[in-house]
């Protein structure tokens, strides 16, 4: 007679191999959508590398001059302080690898990713998209 403890590890072994793996984001694009009359708008794309995530975001109607941009606890319509920085968006591009983070934290909580007009103005926001699930 085998014991209870042996036919439930093997019961548990069985459904653990049958359960399909989680996989982790390993891509996620967001929609950034024009604020305060910019006519900026595009997308910004977090792609898992590592333990990293690269963002490239890239937007329609942005002047050549750097505009700030940063992941802000939040969303567009609350944004709050910032919580990971991003490079500066020149010419309607940027690329940045922000360290120690993955997309499956960002979006497991309220984050949103933000373009200010410049530096000298980073209260008016030119573009703006929420990072929620697709």
């Amino acid at each position: 007679m085998k014991s209870p403890s042996l036919v439930l590890a093997l019961a548990l072994l069985t459904v653990s191999q049958l359960s399909p793996a989680i996989a982790a984001t390993s891509t996620l694009t967001v929609a950034l959508n024009a604020q305060n009359g910019s006519g900026e708008s595009g997308t910004a794309t977090l792609t898992q590398a590592g333990a990293d995530v690269k963002v490239v975001i890239a937007l329609k109607g942005a002047p050549a001059t750097a505009q700030p941009a940063h992941i802000h606890d939040g969303t567009c319509a609350s944004i709050k302080g910032v919580a990971y920085p991003l490079s500066n968006v020149a010419g309607g591009s940027s690329t940045t690898t922000v360290k120690g983070v993955t997309i499956d934290k960002l979006l497991a909580g309220t984050y949103a990713i933000n373009v200010h007009e410049s530096a000298a103005d980073l209260g008016k926001y030119v573009a703006c998209g929420d990072i929620v699930a697709k």
